[in-house]
């Protein structure tokens, strides 16, 4: 998705995909942050652009 995404839309994506061993970052590497409240450079609750990934199909 290339719009703009509030936490509301990709917390239950993200929480399916680190059960299966994914994760999803933003583009600095951190884990993407939830509760995110008062930010300085967006609104409440504002998705940064991230990448989600999953494991490869051979790791076990």
């Amino acid at each position: 998705r290339f719009g703009r995404t509030m936490e509301w839309d990709t917390a239950a994506g993200d929480a399916v995909l680190r059960a299966a061993g994914g994760m999803t970052r933003t583009l600095d590497g951190k884990p993407l942050a939830y509760g995110k409240r008062d930010q300085a450079t967006d609104a409440d609750f504002a998705n940064p652009h991230f990448i989600a990934s999953g494991k490869s199909a051979g790791a076990a």
